[in-house]
């Protein structure tokens, strides 16, 4: 597949000053398709960054110029070592939005089959449809999470796409049983009583701002477990990000969602992160673009320090409890790395891809509860999702 066709090359004007000096900067260590240098060699790096000035399918528009201002904030940080990383520039945009799904989905299939790393810059957030839409041809269940105040699905059933309601298309009959959901940071406020009920019945998760500012370290797990993440950058609270399609007083600081997306570069199960609903025109100094930029430094530095751990692969390098619970006679199996001391557990219910049981990431918390004859909220809420 010849990805020129589908991108148009890089096009930046020159910054009033520089960060750091260039040997140490984000844009002179990373390869970059301009109109001298096509797409080649692609099989050599290990992150691809893709802009997508698109914003037709959003609730509120301005988002479509976010890619570049974006692009341009992350060019002035620092390098990231032992990551090779390929700006492939901009997708081209056609008439029909459907086309800007489907040119996604294709994207991601190619470089997924080449177990490269897709970073995109969006755009509104319903652009994660073609991420979602290359997840639906892999085997298995895949897990789609969200950094999100809100809940983006069954807002207007019945009507076309859009960033409020894209979704719609994972709690699909049809669709659903290939697919989990978690989200982090959605505002209580901002949540009706029809999705709530809808996150609680499919056996969804959705961990409202307060535990997450509570404890960052304790969306780890969430994050660990997660195929595609998309975050929409309204999540962040608006003296931290004023520049978004939506701002809110409260939200996410601006390090804890660097947190965020550092955990998800450090899982080795996050094949695809995108930023969305930037809009430049409300931004105060580049802010927010800054702030998009160095989360994804954050990403990058993550990707850095991946550690190969999962359990059905290292079982050298981990420990197996078993815990039983007294009043319900049943056994947990949790296992812990010897790598990291990160710890998984164990769901009772064959994974028809690996034919051994599913393994979910957790916490020593969620150990120490069951220690305690305590079923915990992820291991009950995966049981019935599985069975």
């Amino acid at each position: 597949m010849d990805l020129n066709g589908y991108f148009d090359p890089v096009g930046l004007n020159r910054p009033e000053f520089n960060l750091l000096p260039d040997e140490y900067s984000f844009s002179r260590n990373i390869a970059i398709h301009t109109p001298d240098q096509p797409i080649r060699n692609l099989d050599q790096y290990t992150v691809v960054l893709i802009g997508i000035p698109q914003d037709k399918g959003g609730f509120i528009k301005g988002s479509a110029k976010a890619p570049d201002q974006i692009r341009g904030m992350l060019y002035q940080l620092r390098k990231i070592n032992n990551v090779r990383i390929y700006d492939l520039g901009n997708l081209k945009i056609t008439k029909n939005i459907k086309d800007t799904y489907l040119a996604i989905r294709d994207v991601i299939l190619e470089l997924f089959d080449r177990e490269i790393v897709p970073i995109i810059i969006g755009g509104s957030q319903d652009l994660s449809y073609g991420g979602i839409l290359a997840l639906q041809k892999m085997k298995g269940i895949r897990q789609v999470l969200t950094v999100d105040s809100r809940l983006d699905f069954q807002t207007d059933q019945g009507k076309e796409m859009h960033s409020r309601n894209y979704l719609n298309s994972i709690i699909e009959k049809d669709v659903k049983e290939h697919f989990t959901y978690s989200n982090l940071g959605h505002q209580q406020y901002f949540v009706s009583e029809k999705q709530a009920d809808i996150v609680e019945n499919e056996f969804m998760e959705s961990i409202r701002l307060g535990e997450v500012k509570a404890g960052i370290q304790d969306v780890e797990p969430v994050l660990r477990d997660a195929d595609f993440v998309s975050i929409d950058m309204g999540a962040v609270r608006h003296s931290d990000a004023p520049g978004v399609t939506i701002p809110s007083p409260n939200g996410l600081f601006g390090d804890e969602l660097c947190a965020i997306t550092r955990y998800a570069g450090i899982s080795e199960k996050v094949m695809a992160l995108g930023f969305f609903e930037v809009d430049p025109e409300k931004d105060l100094n580049n802010q927010t673009c800054h702030l998009a930029a160095q989360s994804i430094w954050y990403f990058l530095d993550g990707i850095s320090h991946r550690v190969r751990e999962n359990p059905l692969d290292t079982r050298a390098h981990t420990k197996k409890f078993i815990i039983t619970l007294n009043k319900e006679e049943q056994e947990l199996h949790f296992h812990k790395s010897s790598l990291s001391d990160r710890w998984w557990v164990e769901i009772p219910v064959t994974n028809p891809v690996t034919g051994q049981n599913y393994y979910i990431s957790c916490s020593y918390k969620d150990y120490k509860q069951a220690c305690n004859n305590i079923i915990p909220d992820r291991w009950w809420r995966y049981y019935h999702r599985f069975s």
